[in-house]
């Protein structure tokens, strides 16, 4: 499967704040995030909450960059939450699965930071 999973009985504003605590304890950064409910209210389309983050652990930039150059394609790693009714989806696509299909590399760096990522994403 090229992504992790998990549907939340909580809105997308409570997974992205307990999210952002959880990232924070653990050194890891929200690099940027997209409010697409917000951007679409300004066309006069109405969406549920739905947020695109970029996630990063700066060290594990690092070691991923100097693994395989080009994985810079796949971080830092995007964290999609999209909420339906009471429901929240998180979505994460997986960087060792990508750069294992599409970069020669075997994606065992990527996956150790984000076997973390989804411990945390586990723990909403």
């Amino acid at each position: 499967m090229y992504s992790y999973e998990k549907t939340l009985n909580k809105s997308a504003e409570e997974v992205f704040g307990g999210l952002h605590k959880l990232l924070k304890e653990a050194n890891w950064l929200i690099i940027s995030y997209i409010d697409l409910k917000e951007i679409f209210s300004k066309m006069q389309k109405e969406i549920e909450p739905y947020y695109i983050l970029d996630v990063c652990f700066p060290p594990a930039a690092a070691e991923l960059v100097k693994d395989n150059e080009d994985i810079g394609a796949f971080i830092p790693c995007k964290v999609v939450l999209i909420q339906h009714g009471n429901t929240t989806k998180i979505l994460m696509p997986k960087p060792s699965v990508l750069s294992k299909e599409y970069l020669d590399t075997d994606g065992k760096v990527a996956e150790k930071y984000e076997t973390t990522l989804m411990g945390m994403l586990d723990k909403l």
